[in-house]
């Protein structure tokens, strides 16, 4: 396996799938003039207040009181820091109580990492993408739209899981240091309505907090394009899928994710501006992206930028390679959107992007070996 250096370069969220609870799991405190969200550790929040006051603290849960009264109470010499996981800086506004915390992916030492599933992810829709690309269909029936990825991937990479390529390219997790984890309030930010602004009104930005890995943060994972094991399989399996030449070598690899990022990005300032020409709020994403081409545009080719992880939207998660195809408005779109075909017609496909309340963009990550 090589070693690989993953740096971010924006807030980076993977999902643990856990919502955590205003005052039972996390507090908002303010220190030295900052402001901060606290993760409660259940552990030290029971060794503080003694097992014989269990059931006090049960029903301060069910009440939605503050976890600091209650250990006030109990443990009148700590502080906040003495039963927190963590403190997160927090960007976000007011939080209020019913604010819930969508938490990062941690190991079970809790410290924060981005899974090399995730990783995997992303670098196979890079490949897709650009492969699927060279080999669009002239037309697709309507029948066939559903499954058209799953037939697209069959046939460039294997028909079945034991025949596919992608079980060469093996990626590792990516762990960061303790504390470089941040709050952010996402909502929003650009939506194609009607009006001439961008900006949805504040019923209609859907605000959430969210935490994530803070920006400009190093980690190192590993990462293999096995193509000894990849001849030795070929032998003896004839189904298995071929193994694009681009993608033998990690510089390789690394190429062609940089160009399929780039292309995205320059896809996304070209849309934004031309929409732009009758409706205003985009400038600071256009500013934002154009920022990451230039990162992206410096890459050697030992490096690459990639993004993943929530809030990348469906042209980063899917790599938009469905856009080229000449039923995209009427099938894929309609498909996109079940039971609103008709309301949202007149509208692009994807008409909206998601950012925190200070125009940050998520995902965003530079690898280099």
């Amino acid at each position: 396996m090589s070693q690989i250096k993953i740096t971010t370069l924006t807030p980076v969220h993977i999902g643990s799938g856990n919502f955590l609870q205003y005052n039972s799991e996390f507090v908002p405190f303010q220190h030295k003039g900052q402001h901060y969200l606290g993760i409660i550790d259940e552990r030290k929040i029971l060794e503080l207040i003694g097992v014989e006051h269990l059931n006090d603290w049960v029903l301060s849960i069910e009440r939605n009181d503050s976890t600091a009264t209650l250990v006030q109470r109990y443990a009148p010499q700590c502080a906040t820091g003495d039963y927190l996981k963590r403190m997160d800086y927090s960007f976000a506004d007011a939080v209020k109580p019913s604010d819930t915390l969508k938490e990062c992916m941690h190991t079970g030492m809790g410290i924060p990492y981005i899974p090399g599933s995730s990783l995997k992810g992303a670098i196979r829709t890079a490949i897709t993408a650009t492969l699927a690309k060279r080999h669009l269909p002239a037309s697709v029936d309507g029948w066939r739209l559903k499954g058209l990825a799953a037939d697209m991937e069959s046939r460039l990479f294997g028909k079945d899981p034991t025949a596919n390529i992608f079980r060469f390219i093996q990626v590792g997790d990516a762990h960061f240091e303790r504390n470089c984890e941040i709050v952010l309030r996402l909502i929003m930010s650009l939506n194609i309505q009607k009006s001439t602004s961008l900006q949805p009104d504040s019923n209609n930005r859907k605000p959430q907090l969210v935490e994530a890995i803070a920006k400009e943060k190093m980690a190192s994972g590993s990462l293999k394009i096995d193509t000894s094991a990849y001849r030795r399989a070929r032998y003896a399996m004839q189904n298995l899928g071929n193994l694009p030449e681009e993608i033998q070598t990690l510089q390789g690899l690394f190429q062609l994710i940089n160009a399929h990022t780039m292309q995205l990005i320059a896809e996304e300032i070209q849309f934004w501006q031309q929409v732009s020409h009758e409706k205003t709020g985009a400038d600071k994403y256009i500013e934002k992206m154009r920022t990451l081409l230039d990162v992206a545009r410096q890459c050697k080719p030992d490096s690459c930028v990639l993004r993943l992880g929530h809030t990348s939207g469906w042209r980063f998660i899917t790599g938009a390679w469905g856009e080229h195809l000449d039923c995209f408005a009427p099938g894929i779109v309609n498909l996109a959107r079940p039971n609103n075909e008709r309301k949202y017609s007149e509208y692009d496909f994807p008409k909206s992007r998601r950012t925190d309340a200070d125009g940050k963009l998520l995902g965003f990550v530079q690898l280099s070996l």
